[in-house]
């Protein structure tokens, strides 16, 4: 795992906490590697799993140290379909086609949602790669224990689907567990344990 994605681990870990110091340490380290707009992705994504207030205060952290916002993206509906279903099916592979029929079930509006402005509007953009983004996800997600168990064990069978190598999935795992209680750590080891092979 390069340093500027363990950063970035940091990064989204610390935000997911609500560790500022944890943030300003990777916020710095990220600047002086000049991986701006890795950082400008990574807050951006978090508003999915963390909700707009956290990436709101986040984006203004960063926008206190100096950086710029960078020129909107003119995008729209249709391409946010295509590349959100796209997207989505990398992450879940083989459980696509359920994972879709079960939000379904839930509300068809949050299946069109979930596709479109998660998958297609967010966490399909170019700048920052898949494999990349869903270990931030990860990270995000080993911090929020419980509530974010079905979650996580879906986002570490997708940063495999997406192309991270499982030692840096566990590393992810390891580094985000700085930021949270010993019990969410033995929990993201534990479903990490799971979906590795046996014998």
């Amino acid at each position: 795992m390069e340093s500027w994605v363990r950063d970035l681990v940091d990064l989204a870990a610390a935000q997911a906490a609500g560790d500022t110091s944890g943030m300003e340490t990777a916020f710095e380290r990220l600047q002086v590697a000049g991986r701006e707009i890795e950082v400008e992705e990574a807050l951006l994504q978090s508003y999915l799993f963390l909700g707009f207030p956290s990436a709101i205060e986040a984006l203004r952290r960063w926008r206190y140290r100096g950086a710029a916002p960078p020129a909107a993206a003119h995008e729209g509906w249709d391409l946010w379909l295509e590349r959100g279903e796209r997207t989505c099916a990398v992450v879940y592979g083989d459980h696509y086609d359920q994972l879709r029929q079960n939000i379904a079930r839930f509300h068809p509006d949050l299946d069109r949602w979930m596709v479109r402005e998660g998958y297609g509007k967010v966490l399909g953009r170019p700048a920052l790669a898949l494999e990349v983004r869903e270990l931030l996800i990860v990270a995000m997600l080993v911090v929020q224990g419980e509530s974010g168990r079905r979650q996580l064990r879906s986002h570490l069978r997708g940063a495999l689907n997406a192309g991270a190598a499982p030692a840096d999935v566990e590393k992810t795992i390891r580094r985000a567990a700085v930021f949270a209680p010993a019990e969410h750590r033995q929990l993201a080891l534990k479903l990490w344990a799971n979906l590795q092979p046996k014998g």
